[in-house]
């Protein structure tokens, strides 16, 4: 196979990876001076992938009766993203571009011992939910994402978004992470620093794209497992293609027994294991169109219950939700892709307050938070004189929800006569609408050099906002109706490439980022143990400006991937749960903290097979303004280690495949105190952890497997959280079972 591989300018490119993967076997090489290539001994059809920093993947099936013929490849710039990704899958987990970017193919997932997708997200660097503990356990509640110091509350400061559709909670900004099943990814890619230029108040910190499998052609996979703690998997998806139409169907469920999450010396009566039960399915239909187009159906739902580790913490809750998608492609035109979206939820959970020793506890709330959702995102890309590649698309958003309460009386403390008497009624909810407007140049304005410039403006409106109280003991019903309020933002950012020869390049990048605070933050309180955290009405969106600056470096015809980032973030107006008495906190804009780390990521493609990459992250996050609250200034965020560090090996031939995980996260605070920043570890630190994954597969028949993987094979307890006792992490999780894969 030869070819020539050339700019949108028509000057040719040197040192560009190009790769020839086949079922038999994997070329790799690089172009010449010339931009030219050449590639021998291939036998078989195949997959061409040509990568240069700064580029868009060039990808094209290769048929063997045309090999002879040579290839002439124009590559365009490639934006620093999109707000809708229909790419195809990363080959590479450290893509070779200097921004911070990190790839998990469906390959690396299927060797990683982790069980839920979030565990596997964790192998990114900077990657954090908003406590140490998993989906498999936790509450729902405190599954927001935090990338690279950005800090965390339980909602998220980043997006995740599944196939260009938001998979965040549309009440709490939170995720449902088995809301997508295991099998059905395709891949998962994780952009750190902020995106709000293109993906609006979501992206505070980052995007997380999930790509499901595409159907292009009659498949059936089936995961199934069992582990300990009585751990139950099953992962299904399948497709059929009929001339134009295509369909495919997918099925999760999961149910673990789970484990006891207080440590044996602090556990009461009261105390059980932490256990999760999901269901979910989804049904996805999509026709081809006339010029490269598609548009798709798709119709899902989850239902999910979990016992929060005492007999009166249970919750649950019920997702369905409809999709639309429409891609387009015209030379003349450009491209289009639209996505359109709407969920309903209902979530429901139960709080108590433990007595003294743990051996009893009593209700003290039940809580019922029905929400909905309806959202538009749109997107047009098209290439002008072969150096501008434009971007330009909308986003619109609506949401509303509120939080039906009955409290309980806890003790027979006056007026309460008995524990568990009703003591009031309270109802408090809103709407929020978001409109968003962006557009991007990704300008190649030289050889090597690339200009990327885009914005965003977003306006974002909270109305209907009130709040219901009925004292059923004593006291008259109150009601108060918040003013409606109106902000806007605008999100502006500057990029500027510079790739070398031998697959080096260097970049730079300078932006703006915001949040507005979600319907749970200004009108659900909630309760962890007899500790009451309230909400506010009054709080405003967040602010982030920030920078980096990476370097990228892929000698060795891309066997080898070197890069490294440095970056910095000052967050005005921080969502914070702020410390008021020892079981009282409000969530207040807490002044500004401040973000910066370096970030060091490699990759290497080993003999036989085997590949290894590793990533370190070092971040120093702090407060450092705080009016009215001087005593936090200096502090650590909450919940962002100092030091994280990565590394994943894989090795596969026809029939074995190996995986090891490695993840250690340094020390951290679960929460702002009123002690003195010095005092900080004494009360609420959580000293650093490491823990170690693995998982061995081999094929027994062409298309099935028995695999064996454990999560966590160091048995490390560490610290989850101080709410204000103490829970750990799990216990070893190891689990075997068969999975089918034909195509």
């Amino acid at each position: 196979m030869r070819g020539t591989i050339l700019d949108s300018t028509g000057s040719p490119i040197r040192g560009a990876q190009v790769e020839f993967k086949s079922d038999f076997d994997t070329k790799l090489t690089a172009t010449d001076a010339e931009g030219n290539f050449a590639i021998a001994d291939i036998s078989g059809d195949g997959t061409l992938f040509v990568r240069v920093p700064g580029f868009a993947v060039f990808t094209k099936q290769i048929d063997a009766s045309n090999i002879g013929e040579p290839l002439h490849v124009s590559l365009n710039p490639a934006p620093s993203v999109e707000r809708i990704q229909v790419t195809a899958e990363p080959e590479d987990r450290i893509p070779s571009v200097p921004s911070s970017q990190y790839a998990i193919p469906r390959q690396e997932i299927e060797a990683s011992g982790s069980l839920s997708v979030d565990e596997i997200l964790r192998e990114a660097p900077g990657f954090t939910l908003f406590r140490r503990s998993g989906s498999l356990f936790a509450n729902p509640t405190t599954q927001g994402v935090s990338l690279r110091g950005v800090g965390a509350n339980g909602t998220s400061r980043a997006i995740v978004l599944v196939d260009g559709i938001p998979l965040n909670d549309p009440f709490g900004g939170w995720v449902y992470w088995n809301r997508v099943p295991r099998v059905d990814i395709e891949s998962m890619e994780v952009s750190n620093g902020g995106s709000s230029d293109m993906y609006g108040g979501g992206a505070l910190g980052g995007v997380i794209n999930i790509q499901t499998r595409p159907v292009w052609k009659s498949f059936v996979s089936v995961e199934m497992s069992y582990g300990n703690e009585d751990t139950k998997f099953l992962s299904l998806a399948a497709g059929a293609v009929a001339g134009k139409w295509a369909f495919s169907a997918t099925g999760q469920a999961l149910r673990t027994g789970g484990y006891v999450i207080i440590p044996e010396n602090l556990r009461g009566a009261i105390d059980i294991p932490a256990a999760t039960g999901d269901l979910m399915g989804s049904v996805d239909v999509s026709r081809k169109l006339g010029g490269g187009g598609n548009f798709f159906v798709r119709i899902n739902s989850l239902a999910e219950s979990r016992q929060n580790g005492t007999p009166k913490t249970a919750n649950d809750t019920s997702v369905p939700e409809i999709d639309l998608g429409l891609d387009w492609n015209r030379p003349s035109a450009g491209s289009f892709s639209l996505r359109a979206y709407a969920t309903r939820e209902l979530y429901h959970q139960g709080f108590s307050s433990p007595g003294t020793g743990r051996n009893t506890e009593a209700l003290s709330d039940l809580q019922r938070s029905p929400s909905a959702q309806l959202g538009l995102a749109g997107q047009w890309r098209r290439t002008f004189a072969g150096r501008h590649a434009v971007t330009a698309g909308t986003e619109a958003r609506g949401v509303r929800g509120d939080s039906f309460e009955r409290f309980f009386c806890t003790n027979t403390t006056a007026p309460c006569t008995a524990v568990g008497q009703p003591s009031s009624f309270s109802d408090s909810g809103g709407r929020q609408t978001v409109l968003g407007f962006f557009g991007q140049d990704a300008f190649h304005f030289a050889e090597n050099w690339m200009l990327t410039i885009g914005g965003r403006v977003d306006t974002w409106s909270n109305t209907s906002g009130f709040t219901y109280a009925t004292p059923l003991i004593i006291g008259a019903p109150t009601s108060s109706a918040f003013p409606n309020r109106r902000e806007t933002a605008f999100s502006p950012r500057v990029s500027l490439l510079r790739t070398f020869g031998h697959n080096a390049a260097v970049s730079a990048s300078v932006y703006r980022a915001f949040r507005a605070p979600n319907l749970n933050e200004l009108y659900r309180s909630f309760r962890v143990g007899a500790a009451l955290t309230t909400a506010n009405a009054a709080l405003v969106a967040e602010r982030l400006t920030g920078g980096e600056t990476g370097i990228s470096f892929t000698p060795w015809s891309g066997r080898l991937i070197l890069r490294g980032n440095f970056f910095w973030s000052d967050i005005s107006n921080p969502v914070t749960n702020v410390p008021v008495s020892a079981i009282l906190s409000q969530r207040q804009n807490l002044g500004e903290i401040q973000a910066r780390g370096v970030e060091f990521s490699g990759e290497v493609k080993l003999p036989r097979r085997m590949q290894l990459t590793a990533a370190y992250i070092l971040t120093g996050s702090t407060v450092i303004s705080a009016p009215g609250q001087s005593r936090f200034v200096g502090q650590w965020v909450p919940q962002v280690p100092r030091n994280q560090f990565n590394f994943q090996w894989s090795y596969a031939d026809r029939n074995w495949t190996a995986g090891l995980q490695g993840r250690f996260s340094g020390l951290q605070y679960d929460s702002l105190s009123s002690v003195s920043p010095a005092d900080q570890f004494l009360k609420f630190g959580m000293a650093h952890y490491f823990t170690l994954d693995a998982e061995i597969s081999r094929r027994l028949l062409p298309h099935t497997q028995i695999f064996f993987a454990a999560q966590n094979i160091t048995n490390s307890r560490y610290s989850v959280a101080l709410t204000p006792i103490l829970t750990i992490g799990p216990p070893i999780l190891a689990r075997g079972g068969f999975r089918f894969d034909f195509e």
